[in-house]
């Protein structure tokens, strides 16, 4: 016994005496500025941290010391070129993806949120992320109590929500991850739709996003390769304004004045009597999603007039009015029809990014040089905004490939299975017959193609994120639709109006510009067409595919 309490005594003398001082000599002697600087910021945010509870903070802070340890020695002194290295990582952002699931999935709340807007960056964060957390997009909370409707109205209103509405369902019509909808009817005999917070969503966020800067802050000073604090920062404000439902109601009304120009387009009204911060209640609209196609043609509707129309309406938002919908995705859709014609009813304003005027002209620059053809122009467009590899960001933002410079065409790996007819004959046969360097050449382009796309979207306005994701929401609808609505036609037709001035000269500059956009669509089609052939027969390597369904 003796021994074991000495044993037991130098176990605890160097617990407390020896990691302190052991860490104080790393932070001092060892750690760089960056780990030094996140080292900080974890200590200063630990009372914060414990304010949400401190098994909900230990949850994900472990699960980030799993994650940062698991990076560090699971990549430990590979080259990060070889194939070897390639494996290990995906393995790792495998594991690291299954963890974070874990634990959005035990904290509810605000985390599932913040799984969902790493899902929705699925074109900057490894595929690993995406394709695991994509489960959280269905995934709704549940009320912890069952008077919790009742005290949100009593806590905002002073009533019941049995006294306000003459009628108010006893389920839910809809689900989310911050809210549920409710229908309802006013005392006047308006139906609504009612839209009612989680109740202690807004108690929690400073603590939870405190906790979620520090687990990344954690993986940081670990695996200092590991920098995606910039994803907290764009998702943080984003959650704030979303909690706040008046913030919404203001949103929709200048939506909805700015684009009153669109008969094509309704935005419901807001009852402002029974809205507070966290309920929000508007005139209940009747109508399908915009992905129920079969309802929407049976009842007379044209899918390619609502593509055309969804294309001009947000393109309009994008490079005229600068307020931007940034999270249009199927739910928050729907078409009814008015006239004899559909209409578009836009539903969910939380989420907004404003365009200032400077990256609005930027935007629409780069789109008419991308139709013009002229790089130069591309360049200073994209210089302004703050983009060195114009002609990635340029396909980024217009889903379409961009033949290379003659200085570019050496080093660009798209470049080397196209020609002027469209894609090259080279089937997997015939990469797995190519000597071993050339193959690992390929490989090796196709991850340096990777690392320019991430290094765009990092140097990028902040507001191009959300931005993108408009894009890449309005491209899957239309592409579900297959009604061969070209996105980037319409939109290149938004974005020039203005830009060429009026009277004869005008006439004739927009005369040519529509002749180059034909012109243009006449070769995209050809070229899609024998790239289709091509995929059929595998006339690509398997590592081109998904690259080449991307950027043409």
């Amino acid at each position: 016994m003796a021994i074991l309490r000495r044993v037991l005594k130098g176990l605890g003398y160097t617990t407390v005496v020896g990691l302190p001082t052991s860490a104080g000599i790393w932070y001092g002697a060892i750690a760089s500025e960056d780990q030094q600087s996140c080292t900080r910021t974890v200590l200063g945010n630990v009372p914060v941290m414990l304010e949400g509870g401190l098994l909900r903070a230990s949850r994900p802070a472990i699960s980030g010391l799993l994650v940062g340890i698991d990076y560090k020695y699971s990549l430990w002194g590979m080259d990060d070129q070889s194939e070897e290295y390639q494996e290990v990582i995906s393995t790792v952002h495998q594991r690291t993806a299954e963890r974070l699931l874990d634990v959005c999935l035990e904290n509810g709340g605000l985390y599932i949120k913040f799984g969902q807007g790493l899902v929705s960056m699925n074109h900057v964060l490894p595929k690993e992320y995406s394709e695991t957390l994509k489960v959280l997009q269905d995934q709704a909370l549940k009320r912890t109590r069952k008077d919790e409707v009742e005290q949100i109205f009593m806590q905002d209103f002073q009533k019941s929500h049995k006294e306000m509405f003459t009628e108010f369902s006893e389920e839910p019509i809809a689900a989310a991850s911050l809210a549920q909808v409710f229908k309802a009817k006013t005392q006047d005999g308006q139906e609504v739709a009612v839209k009612v917070q989680y109740i202690d969503l807004r108690d929690r966020f400073e603590s939870d996003v405190t906790t979620m800067d520090s687990v990344l802050n954690m993986i940081q000073i670990i695996h200092p390769q590991f920098a995606f604090k910039w994803v907290l920062k764009e998702l943080k404000g984003t959650l704030e304004n979303e909690l706040d439902f008046l913030k919404e109601a203001k949103n929709s009304e200048q939506c909805a004045k700015e684009l009153s120009k669109f008969s094509c387009l309704y935005v419901p009204k807001v009852h402002y009597e029974s809205t507070s911060h966290r309920v929000l209640t508007t005139e209940f609209i009747h109508g399908v999603k915009v992905t129920e196609s079969d309802i929407i043609k049976s009842d007379g509707m044209s899918l390619t007039d609502i593509d055309t129309n969804l294309l001009r309406v947000f393109s309009e938002q994008i490079f005229h009015t600068g307020f931007v919908h940034a999270d249009p995705h199927p739910g928050n859709i729907l078409i009814r029809k008015v006239g004899g014609k559909a209409q578009i009813v836009l539903l969910d304003h939380g989420l907004y990014e404003r365009l200032p005027a400077n990256e609005r002209s930027a935007l629409c620059g780069l789109w008419v040089a991308v139709v013009q053809n002229d790089y130069p122009s591309m360049k200073r467009y994209g210089k302004e905004l703050n983009v060195d590899d114009y002609r990635l960001f340029a396909m980024a933002l217009t889903q379409r490939y961009i033949k290379p410079t003659k200085e570019e065409l050496e080093k660009d790996v798209l470049a080397q299975f196209m020609d002027k007819k469209g894609p090259k004959k080279f089937d997997r046969k015939a990469f797995n017959n190519l000597p071993e360097d050339q193959k690992e050449k390929i490989r090796e382009s196709i991850r340096e193609f990777h690392d320019r796309m991430f290094d765009v979207f990092q140097k990028m306005p902040s507001r191009m994120m959300l931005i993108m994701r408009n894009l890449n929401q309005i491209r899957s609808i239309i592409k579900d639709h297959n009604t061969g609505v070209e996105r980037y036609r319409e939109m290149a037709r938004v974005a020039v109006s203005g830009r060429l001035g009026g009277g004869v000269r005008g006439f004739a500059a927009q005369l040519a510009f529509d002749m180059r956009l034909t012109w243009d669509w006449l070769k995209m089609s050809m070229i899609k067409f024998g790239m289709s052939v091509a995929l059929r027969l595998g006339y690509l390597p398997p590592e081109m595919l998904a690259q080449m369904e991307e950027t043409t």
